[in-house]
């Protein structure tokens, strides 16, 4: 069976930097996910990002599940998949700017 997250629509965003594959898993009613993304977007890096409650429920569900068994415990929104490696979970600035290089 194919992975939930492989069968997603992303929205990407295309800016000029792109040392790491970035994707964002949000709320469109969540304050800190429109942070996070305006945040990417100002700094000029490129990444992809969907927004969990606007998919079709069931598939919410897998792909929720799918990122808590791949990356632990993913307990808050935005989500942050670094190169597809690891997660962080919230939105914190300089925690973000240390884990993908960002002066």
């Amino acid at each position: 069976m194919a992975s939930a997250i492989d069968t997603l629509d992303f929205t990407v965003e295309e800016l000029s930097s792109s040392d790491h594959s970035l994707t964002i898993y949000a709320l469109s009613t969540c304050a800190f996910c429109k942070r996070a993304i305006d945040f990417l977007k100002d700094q000029d890096i490129s990444f992809r990002y969907i927004y969990l409650d606007k998919i079709d429920p069931q598939l919410k569900v897998r792909v929720k599940s799918e990122l808590k068994q791949k990356y632990d415990n993913i307990p808050v929104f935005p989500v942050l998949v670094i190169d597809d490696q690891r997660a962080l979970s919230g939105f914190n600035e300089n925690r973000w700017r240390s884990e993908i290089g960002i002066a």
